[in-house]
């Protein structure tokens, strides 16, 4: 600003000329000045700015002191605005009514109206703007002249529906692809466009995974663009690979009526390089990149030896060459600040869509979606209490994932669970091995173990000195069990075709089948130590190499290549991971996740839970899993106790699930920032630093003590432990003795706060610590059993019952059809029939969830939880309806009861079967069991095909007193419904 000035008014001219307007006082403007910020001081406590375009007066800006009112400054701006358009009418962009741009500003932060979202461009209102008149917003900066420009003519072209605002608001309903869209994705993009239309800034779209998220968004970018004439939409996501697979969605994607696909419509770019074109229209970026671009922070690339410093940091990368995000993550600190960007303003785009949104906007990126004067979208299927906080609790649309089960827009699951003796116990390293010879003589000596370097994969051998013991949050942190890794593997191997995976009916032709081949199974492991051992113990377990079993992880070179074979090729049955396939990764053919290591957080085990949840044609299937015939469920194999512990996603600084190294390096850097720590806090540091200090080395430890001013490191630690016994305070409290807590943690963590060097040595012991290998300890199998929710079955169970008495003039049809023992079709009718109005009540209501429930409540004893359709419902309503007794029984039972009986009366006519005709009987009577009812076109399919179908059925009865066709209606109609 020219000569002396208030702080904030230097601040608001300074934003202008960054954004590219040229600044004057009125006695000094320049001819030929396309884009004009024209100041006057009307008073010492305002400053004032109108902004010409192109020589017409567009727009106004009040700047005040820090302490100054929006709303008040808008008050000023308007009776300014009205001053101005009267002393200089001619300039006027619009005939009537007042410039439209207004901004007001104490110089740190901004707020935009425009007066056309709620006017048509002459003035008048708009039947549908907002009462009172348009909203202001916070901005972070004013916009770029050239995009008042585009504003400008856009209403000139559009003067009924001037703004983006406006058209949101008039978005055409009917063209919706009803034929490619399911009915949430519909809802969800219904629910937005309404959303947007009422003029909120932000909305939450909660969408079960695999239900078609980016899809949906995919259509709805497309409306914005198309029909709102948005300027460019924004596809954020924190990895790389997720990138990849929006960039192909969108490709993919051809809109309605159209012969061209969409990128070539609307450029698309994936922002990997260069800046975004003015052309752009979709832009797919990671949130770590766009940061960059904003901190004027130059990218990192893979092979960029300045962000390679550390061993330990290239062990943290994760994803396919997502080198850039973790670089990316460590350089933003806390809080990833911002600053103006010409290249990328912060009117670059009209729509930011945040894909996984329930980790990528809070803390420490929530500044890059700040920057931008943009509606913000977020996609998660696992919604957290700060997900609805960031976007003001405006859940447009919810998709749960028992919704999509029931819509059959994924499957369902079922937990068994592996339990050995050392996870839930842990054991001990001995000191002291003992060797029993054929004598009987007893050899005792010292115990020896191998150890492995976690960073260098270094090993060695070295002699136990005094028992070891570890607890089963150590196990694949400190220690790894060679025998509870291969008793794991051991039992799911030999559960897989029996327990796991067991034989099931098919349901077309009643038979029994059985699996052979591995279904695709994924196993979680702990970290890269802990896969490679998985790894080791399934080549063995099932005498299989890598072409079988391979390890996909963020430190394998062909980790992209692998994970593609893994989802097409069929010979790769199963692959071992740590978090790289935990979220964001399609694999359809996924049956079976194998978790070998915990998740306390709720969000990121939902994630990975949804790798299983996709749906999979029944030929796509087959393409890669031989005999598998349909996908519809999943088996979660719970070896850790994931599916039982509570989960949480808010808790104190570090009281979280991280592994212990990343835990203690956050309270480590927080005691650096001179951070007030909690209690919890520090107990939980005392933990970490406790169990450190049990595998530290002579020269290590020496290290640390050389920066504890003369303590020993277990002394350093007692004295956390003391400062976390809030038990001793309160007692030492009563008789006046201590200290506040808030004083003796501080004076507890000291040494910690005052000394780089202390720190640094910590994290250095704690990242170079050997991973013990304990082959000496012999693991035992305490349970190995499916686990069943008897909880959520008993609630399934009496909500049934609550609907039929309420409902009991739809259930009258069917008790009647009963009673009457009307044809097996005519019951079936009425059936399905009921299961329609049911499923218009409640969608969820499947005849799975039903029948599972009835099983899991040993109602149904004995029967397989799975693989329920029509016949099982047919026999829960038998049983509801008392048609059966008072004990359940499987509709297997009653047909082959029937048929029982019906031999009987056929012996009392004096009617025998040979034995090839009562095989011909029982196959029947399998076809009933699985179906219901019987036909002769039933006779032709499966294995009784193959056995001749109904050609060797008539041979078998040519002979006998009933003849073939009347003998099928027969049993149809007695065993049958």
């Amino acid at each position: 600003m020219s000569g002396a000035g208030p702080e904030w008014a230097g601040k608001a001219e300074a934003a202008f000329i960054a954004a590219g307007w040229r600044v004057y006082e009125p006695a000094d403007r320049e001819l030929g000045v396309e884009y004009e910020a024209v100041r006057v001081r009307p008073g010492t406590d305002r400053v004032l700015f109108v902004l010409y375009v192109r020589r017409a007066m567009c727009g106004i800006a009040v700047a005040g002191p820090s302490d100054s009112d929006p709303e008040t400054l808008f008050d000023a701006a308007e009776a300014y605005a009205t001053r101005v358009a009267i002393i200089d009418r001619n300039r006027m962009w619009r005939e009537r009514g007042l410039s439209p741009f207004q901004y007001v500003t104490h110089g740190a932060v901004w707020h935009f109206r425009n007066i056309l979202d709620g006017e048509r461009l002459d003035g008048t209102s708009a039947p549908d703007a907002p009462q009172g008149g348009s909203r202001s917003r916070r901005v972070f900066a004013p916009h770029r002249p050239a995009t008042l420009d585009r504003w400008m003519g856009e209403a000139e072209e559009y003067p009924d529906t001037p703004t983006l605002r406006a058209r949101l608001r008039r978005l055409p309903d009917e063209r919706l692809d009803h034929r490619r869209l399911r009915a949430a994705q519909r809802r969800s993009i219904k629910g937005l466009e309404r959303s947007f239309a009422r003029g909120q800034e932000k909305a939450l779209i909660v969408m079960a995974t695999g239900s078609g998220k980016t899809y949906t968004v995919v259509q709805s970018s497309y409306r914005m663009l198309r029909h709102a004439r948005a300027h460019r939409v924004l596809f954020l996501v924190d990895r790389n690979n997720l990138g990849e697979q929006a960039y192909n969605a969108y490709r993919g994607f051809t809109p309605l009526g159209s012969e061209r696909p969409l990128h070539q419509q609307m450029p698309l770019r994936l922002f990997n390089k260069g800046d975004v074109a003015e052309s752009d229209k979709i832009v797919i970026s990671t949130i770590q990149r766009l940061w960059c671009k904003l901190a004027g922070i130059r990218t990192p690339e893979p092979d960029d030896a300045e962000f390679r410093d550390d061993e330990d940091f290239k062990k943290d990368l994760d994803g396919f060459g997502d080198f850039e995000t973790k670089a990316v993550d460590r350089l933003a600190g806390d809080v990833a600040r911002v600053s103006y960007c010409p290249e990328l303003p912060p009117d670059a785009f009209d729509v930011i869509v945040v894909d996984e949104c329930h980790r990528s906007i809070y803390g420490r990126w929530q500044p890059v979606l700040d920057y931008f004067d943009a509606h913000v979208v977020g996609l998660t299927a696992t919604p957290i209490d700060e997900t609805f906080g960031f976007f003001d609790n405006n859940l447009v649309s919810q998709y749960t994932y028992p919704q999509a089960v029931a819509d059959s827009v994924n499957v369902d699951y079922d937990i068994y669970k592996i339990w050995t003796n050392i996870t839930e116990q842990g054991s001990t390293i001995p000191e002291v091995s003992q060797r029993v010879h054929p004598d009987s003589g007893i050899e005792r000596y010292n115990s020896t173990i191998a150890k492995v370097h976690k960073q260098t994969r270094d090993e060695r051998w070295h002699t136990v000195k005094e028992d070891d013991p570890y607890t089963p949050v150590e196990i694949n942190q400190r220690v790894r069990s060679k025998d509870q890794i291969r008793l794991i593997v051991e039992t799911f191997r030999d559960k897989l075709f029996t327990e796991i995976f067991p034989p099931v009916v098919d349901r077309e032709t009643g038979e029994i089948q059985s699996r052979e081949i591995v279904p695709k199974t994924l196993f979680f492991a702990q970290n890269d130590l802990h896969a490679d051992a998985i790894v080791a113990a399934v080549h063995m377990a099932f005498d299989a190499g890598p072409g079988f079993c391979r390890k996909i992880t963020s430190q394998e070179p062909q980790a992209k290549k692998a994970l593609s074979d893994f989802r097409n090729k069929p010979g790769m049955r199963i692959a071992v991971t740590v978090d790289m396939i935990a979220t964001g990764t399609d694999i359809p053919a996924l049956e079976c996740l194998v978790f070998m290591r915990d998740i306390r957080t709720w969000s990121y085990f939902e994630q990975m839970k949804g790798r299983g949840a996709r749906t999979i044609k029944d030929h796509d299937l087959r393409k890669v899993t031989r005999d598998a015939v349909h996908k519809d469920r999943f088996v979660i194999v719970d070896a850790v106790g994931v599916t039982e512990h509570p989960k949480v996603d808010s808790r104190p600084l570090v009281r979280d699930d991280d592994p212990p190294v990343p835990s203690l390096e956050r309270l480590l850097r927080a005691c650096g920032e001179g951070r007030a720590l909690h209690v919890d806090d520090v107990a939980t540091l005392a933990g970490r630093l406790s169990r450190l200090g049990r595998r530290l080395d002579e020269p290590s430890r020496a290290n640390i003590e050389q920066h504890l001013t003369g303590r020993s490191y277990e002394e350093f630690v007692v004295t956390l432990v003391q400062a976390a016994d809030t038990d001793r305070r309160t007692e030492a409290r009563a008789q006046s003795e201590v200290a506040d807590e808030g004083s003796e943690i501080a004076e507890a963590v000291r040494p910690l706060t005052d000394s780089d060097e202390l720190r640094a040595a910590l994290l250095e012991a704690a990242r170079d610590s050997w991973l013990l290998i304990d082959h000496l300890s012999r693991d035992q199998l305490l349970e190995a059993r499916g686990l069943r929710d008897d909880e959520e079955a008993r609630q399934v169970v009496d909500d049934w019952h609550a609907y039929m008495a309420e409902h009991g003039d739809q259930i009258a049809p069917l008790r009647i059809a009963f009673r009457e023992r009307q044809s097996p079709r005519e019951v079936l009718r009425v059936l399905k029939e009921l299961i329609v109005k049911v499923r218009a009540t409640r969608r969820e209501w499947t005849e799975v969830r039903l029948w599972k429930a009835y099983v899991d409540l040993e109602i149904a004893r004995g029967a397989p939880r799975r693989d329920a359709g029509l016949v099982e419902f047919l026999s829960i309503m038998r049983y509801e309806l008392g048609f059966d007794g008072e004990d359940f029984q499987p509709y297997r039972s009653t047909v082959e009861s029937r048929l029982e009986e019906w031999l009987a009366r056929q012996d009392t006519a004096g009617v025998t079967f040979d034995v090839q005709q009562h095989a011909w009987l029982r196959r029947v009577a399998d076809v009933v069991a699985a179906n219901a009812t019987v036909s002769v076109k039933s006779l032709m399919e499966g294995h009784r095909r193959m056995e001749g179908g109904y050609g060797d059925f008539v041979d078998a009865f040519k002979n006998s007193r009933w003849e073939p066709g009347k003998l099928v209606d027969e049993l149809d109609r007695e065993l049958g419904a």
